[in-house]
């Protein structure tokens, strides 16, 4: 199997723009990581439907004068962080961004000083790991390029010697996760000493949470790859369920942390890693449960790709 994953890791060096990506994105992801930490003053932008003359004289929060209610897409997307609703001489606070938000929102319209600080503060590390994530899935989708081109019969004559499809199958996801693990976490540390970027979290924690997160994209790759029998079709199915999800989880921006998009948002590995980033900026006990449960379903996710694939080739089906 050593020498198989070998293989695969020639094949994949050869094709430069697998080393190009990481080396070229991951840098852009920081340095937008930072900016949106450090340079944006700006805690809510709001709408406002209903009231021409409203005036929230309160510095960290813009308002937008709209004339009808945006759609819930709109917040989701952080087009707006909340929008507030006049009629008949009451408001209501629509948003997406959790009580606290909501509370401070409410206490802007009503002359009150708004108390940001009590909701968890989401730092640099925070950021980095949240842009990174969907760019390192779509990365492990793409490494399995080579896995479909194996599918043609070159699969079946490896399998017809001496290793088992386990063996083979562990031998593209591992090759894979190294391709994506190591140019993304070297360069994030590079990075982050040379620009002595203070994000609260350790070298070692942040090179912990990149294993994790590649270790699950190299899984939803391949069971992606053990699904789909065309490689477009499978880039097309995985890149929309990694966008929509990734959205979701909050890994651009902070969603309700109550309600129908958090039971939702919850089920994505996504937010879990998220999550366990901001504890430790915000000094709080690491839950490491939240990085089991990744964890959990990325071995989940690899065993159901792996009897997916198998059953698929013998009965001639890839």
């Amino acid at each position: 199997m050593l020498r198989m994953i070998k293989g695969i890791l020639y094949r994949m060096i050869n094709n430069k723009v697998y080393l190009v990506v990481p080396i070229i994105l991951t840098p852009i992801m920081i340095f937008a990581a930072i900016y949106f930490s450090n340079n944006l003053s700006i805690k809510g932008n709001i709408a406002v439907v209903g009231m021409d003359n409203v005036n929230l004289a309160i510095k960290e929060v813009k308002v937008t004068k709209l004339k009808t209610v945006p759609q819930l897409s709109e917040l989701v997307q952080n087009k707006y962080d909340g929008v507030v609703i006049y009629k008949n001489g009451k408001f209501k606070v629509d948003t997406v961004k959790g009580n606290e938000f909501k509370e401070n929102i409410e206490a802007c319209i009503n002359g009150k000083t708004p108390n940001w600080d009590r909701e968890a503060k989401r730092g640099v590390a925070a950021n980095i790991i949240g842009y990174i994530t969907m760019f390192v899935l779509f990365l492990g989708m793409m490494l399995y390029r080579f896995y479909y081109e194996e599918k043609g019969g070159i699969s079946k004559r490896i399998l017809s010697g001496s290793i088992s499809y386990v063996q083979y199958a562990t031998a593209h996801v591992i090759s894979v996760f190294l391709m994506i693990f190591v140019p993304t976490t070297g360069i994030t540390l590079i990075t982050k000493e040379v620009l002595n970027i203070n994000t609260k979290v350790s070298s070692l924690e942040v090179a912990f949470i990149l294993f994790v997160l590649c270790l699950f994209a190299s899984a939803f790759g391949f069971l992606i790859s053990s699904i789909i029998k065309e490689d477009e079709n499978a880039t097309l199915v995985g890149s929309m369920t990694i966008l929509v999800t990734t959205l979701l989880s909050g890994s651009f921006f902070s969603v309700t942390k109550n309600g129908f998009i958090d039971k939702i948002s919850n089920l994505f590995p996504q937010k879990y890693l998220l999550d366990f980033t901001i504890s430790l900026e915000n000094n709080n006990s690491a839950n490491y449960m939240k990085m089991g449960v990744v964890l959990v379903i990325t071995a989940t996710i690899l065993t159901l790709g792996i009897f997916i694939g198998s059953r698929k080739l013998k009965g001639n089906n890839c």
